[in-house]
């Protein structure tokens, strides 16, 4: 199974004395960890009501969203996480998944505030993940929405087995893979179909564009700029199917 992650309000519940010791644990040099939680507290916010702000006052948790330290200061609270999966898979509690035959096992992948976790479709595996969330709940401040957290089965899961540890997780089960900036969660075997999206961007492109008068070279400009570099991002990470790509010229050939 394949559990994402939502995080409730994941910068304003860090819990600085959390934020302090795993800098330690990570072996920053005391002088750096010392300017980085003088910079911390010298947040303060005023509440806004009717145009006229209130008095000012001093959070005693939380990292300042838009504060260029903060993506970083939150990658390192993130590290607690990784280190607690890291953890019960070193111990044999934890089992993740392989991309391949003699792959490494993957456990969990974690980019900014977002996490995917990956384990065993079982009552055990189900309870292991939700106490290393507990834990790290308390240790961090960190909480799991879990209204947004769904869960993936893969197609040998059982409906009985899916059902229980939807119910032990507290999350939904979801069929759809869902899109994560712009790509697929999930690809499968149907990479055609994952990736449909594509031809739909291409054909409103086009058809936004279709009432305008281009000529020969607008419409060269516009196939380079435009509809050529909607598939770069996608591309770069995954290998479109042929037939994919082939469709995607003859919409260009075409327009």
């Amino acid at each position: 199974m394949a559990v994402k992650l939502d995080m409730s309000k994941a910068y304003d519940r860090v819990e600085w004395r959390f934020l302090e010791k795993m800098m330690r644990k990570m072996g920053f040099d005391p002088k750096w960890i010392r300017l980085i939680m003088k910079c911390i507290p010298t947040v303060s916010y005023s509440v806004v009501l009717d145009n006229q702000a209130g008095s000012v006052f001093n959070p005693t948790r939380g990292i300042r969203q838009g504060d260029p330290l903060s993506p970083f200061l939150f990658l390192i609270c993130g590290e607690g996480l990784s280190s607690l999966i890291r953890l019960a898979q070193k111990e044999e509690n934890l089992k993740g998944v392989k991309a391949s035959r003699r792959g490494p096992q993957i456990s969990h992948l974690l980019f900014a505030d977002d996490c995917i976790t990956f384990g065993e479709a079982t009552e055990r595996g189900a309870g292991l993940l939700k106490r290393l969330l507990q834990e790290y709940r308390r240790c961090s401040g960190q909480i799991v929405n879990f209204e947004k957290t769904t869960v993936f089965f893969s197609s040998n899961t059982g409906f009985e087995e899916k059902r229980r540890v939807s119910q032990l997780l507290g999350v939904r089960s979801s069929n759809d893979p869902e899109s994560y900036l712009g790509l697929p969660n999930m690809v499968g075997r149907r990479k055609k179909e994952a990736f449909q999206n594509l031809k739909d961007r291409f054909k409103q492109k086009i058809d936004n564009w279709s009432t305008r008068y281009l000529s020969h070279g607008g419409k060269e400009v516009f196939i380079k700029s435009v509809l050529q570099a909607i598939p770069t991002y996608p591309m770069a990470c995954f290998l479109l199917p042929k037939s994919l790509c082939s469709d995607l010229e003859k919409i260009i050939a075409k327009f």
